[in-house]
């Protein structure tokens, strides 16, 4: 029994290098042959078509850039000058409005009262004076005709005194009956000014920014109601540093560019320069105004600022897209070659400076002619 497992033992070993030898020779795995002309061709590297510039020579603007924020031209908070309960608002936030168009109404009833009480108590006032101007015409006529008597001795001294004290007594009381009718007249003219300060009227053309009560609410003089702006021209406020500073001038022009807007420039003017610089920021505020006719630019929005304060002539420019951030500032991708070695592109890094009409000024390691990549 032993032998006859040896013999099965021997014969399983025999029977697979005989199939090995038949894998070999036929070439099949894991006993493939492989030879030069199966092996796989190395790839070529990608080849990637990007456009170029030329590196030319001109001149630009140097330009003093900060940031800032857009301002209304002019806001103000519409509030009552008197207390009372608001019984209409006729406004909505972003309604434009018109001067003088009417915004919120107060209850005015007790307002109307007074008026009328007003107008009565002058009118009661004018009656007197006419009643005491005939009873001094009356006094008057008396004293003359008692004037003539005295003369004839047919009245006394004394009478004609008594009746001269009681006209001057007439005469005091048409004086203090005009008084009591300027008196009168003033307190209408309160009146009516106080009815007149129920109604909130815009003070300029603008918009509505804020609604701040609603109808029914007390208010007290001098609480806003609403907030209008003011947005045909907006304005935004800069700091300069000092070395700049002296630089800008009223009536200078200001490009102003808002992210919102996709670097689109608006053209502004320098209005205002602060007269002293912050002690603590060694600063000027420069106010600037642009047109906005359309309203597109809105208060709140982030502005970039460029003021033009000197030109340079004679520096290189390139392509703005050419220009790429690098680890050390800023570089551009030069074009070198163009022969049977092929075309190669080498980083050249550069100093950045001011940009006009889609170029950019550049400083360091090209010449004029040179093609660069751009992006």
């Amino acid at each position: 029994a032993r032998g006859d497992i040896l013999r099965r033992v021997t014969l399983t070993i025999l029977g697979c290098f005989a199939f090995s030898g038949l894998l070999y020779g036929f070439g099949l795995p894991p006993f493939r042959k492989t030879s030069v002309e199966n092996r796989p061709a190395k790839k070529e590297p990608a080849r990637l078509a990007v456009e170029v510039g030329e590196v030319q020579r001109g001149s630009v603007d140097e330009k003093i850039s900060t940031v800032g924020s857009l301002m209304a031209l002019r806001s103000v908070n519409v509030a009552p000058k008197i207390a009372g309960r608001i019984e209409r608002v006729l406004v909505q936030v972003g309604d434009r409005i018109k001067s003088g168009q009417l915004i919120a109404q107060l209850d005015a009833r007790e307002l109307e009262e007074e008026l009328r009480e007003a107008e009565a108590a002058l009118k009661v006032a004018e009656a007197t004076l006419k009643g005491k101007q005939a009873e001094f015409v009356d006094l008057t006529r008396k004293v003359e005709r008692a004037k003539r008597l005295f003369e004839k001795r047919f009245v006394s001294r004394q009478e004609l005194d008594t009746l001269d004290s009681e006209r001057n007594a007439a005469a005091a009381q048409v004086d203090l009956a005009r008084a009591q009718i300027t008196q009168a007249k003033a307190r209408l003219a309160n009146a009516k000014l106080q009815l007149g300060e129920a109604q909130l009227r815009a003070p300029f053309p603008g918009y509505v920014e804020k609604r701040l009560l609603d109808p029914g609410a007390m208010v007290s003089a001098g609480a806003p109601i609403a907030r209008i702006v003011d947005i045909n021209r907006v304005k935004v406020i800069i700091p300069v540093v000092e070395r700049h500073y002296p630089r800008i001038s009223v009536g200078q022009t200001a490009m102003i560019i808002c992210d919102a807007f996709n670097g689109e420039r608006f053209k502004g003017k320098v209005v205002r320069l602060a007269p002293v610089l912050s002690q603590e920021t060694r600063t000027g505020e420069v106010e600037i105004e642009v047109d906005n006719p359309k309203a597109r630019l809105k208060p709140g929005m982030f502005a970039r600022v460029e003021i033009a304060v000197d030109q340079r002539r004679d520096v290189l420019l390139v392509p703005e897209g050419a220009l790429v951030k690098t680890p050390s500032g800023h570089g551009v991708f030069r074009v070198n070659g163009g022969g049977a070695g092929g075309t190669k592109v080498q980083l050249v890094s550069v100093v950045a400076g001011s940009s006009r009409d889609g170029q950019i000024e550049v400083r360091g390691g090209l010449d004029v002619g040179d093609r660069v990549v751009t992006l």
